[in-house]
C-alpha cells in the first residue's frame, strides 16, 4: 500500500462524507416520523371530524322531537292533577345516541397535540356540550323509567325538568359540535 491511500486529507474527507451520510440519514427518517406520525394525526382529526358530524345529525333528528315530548308530558301532569290518575300511556323517548370514541383515541394518540390550541379548545367545548346532553338523555332515560313504574306528580314533574333542560342543552350542544366540525374542516 503506497502511502497517498492514508493521506489525512482523503482520511477527512471520507470520513466528512460518512458523517454527513449518517447525519442525513437521520434527518430523513426523522422527516419521514414526522410526516407519518402527522399524517396519523390528521387521520385521527378526520375520525374526530366524522363523529362529530354523526353525533350533529344524531342530535339534529332528536330535536325536532323535543317540543312534542314535553306537551304530551305537560298534558299527563293535567291529567294527573285534574283527574288524579296518573297516565299510563306515556311515549317513549328519542334519546341521541352520542360516541366519543374517535375524540377518546385522539387524546390518547397524541393526535390534539397536532391542534392549535385555540382549535382544541372549541373541539373539547363541544365534546363537554355533547356530555352534559348524554349525561341529561341519561336522566331523562332513568325518569321515563320511573314516570311507567311508579304513580306520582313529582315524577312527571322532574321529568319535565330534565325534558327542560334538554332543550337547552341540545340546541347549545348543536353550536358548539357545528363550531367544531368547520375549525376542523379548516384545517
Amino acid at each position: 500500500m503506497s502511502q497517498s491511500s492514508f493521506s489525512p486529507a482523503k482520511i477527512a474527507i471520507e470520513s466528512a462524507a460518512i458523517f454527513f451520510s449518517v447525519i442525513l440519514a437521520f434527518a430523513v427518517e426523522q422527516w419521514r416520523d414526522d410526516h407519518n406520525e402527522r399524517q396519523q394525526a390528521a387521520a385521527t382529526l378526520n375520525l374526530v371530524k366524522v363523529e362529530l358530524q354523526e353525533n350533529l345529525a344524531e342530535l339534529e333528528s332528536v330535536i325536532t322531537s323535543r317540543d312534542e315530548e314535553l306537551s304530551q308530558y305537560i298534558d299527563a301532569v293535567g291529567v294527573l292533577q285534574d283527574e288524579n290518575r296518573f297516565p299510563q300511556n306515556l311515549p317513549r323517548l328519542q334519546i341521541p345516541e352520542i360516541t366519543r370514541i374517535a375524540y377518546e383515541l385522539a387524546t390518547d394518540s397524541g393526535a390534539v397535540a397536532k391542534v392549535e390550541p385555540a382549535e382544541l379548545i372549541v373541539v373539547a367545548r363541544a365534546y363537554e356540550a355533547l356530555e352534559e346532553v348524554r349525561s341529561n338523555e341519561r336522566s331523562l332515560d332513568e325518569r321515563n323509567a320511573q314516570i311507567r313504574f311508579n304513580d306520582g306528580e313529582q315524577y312527571l314533574s322532574g321529568f319535565i325538568y330534565y325534558l327542560n333542560r334538554a332543550q337547552i342543552a341540545e340546541p347549545s350542544a348543536v353550536a358548539h359540535v357545528s363550531e367544531a366540525i368547520a375549525v376542523l374542516e379548516s384545517r
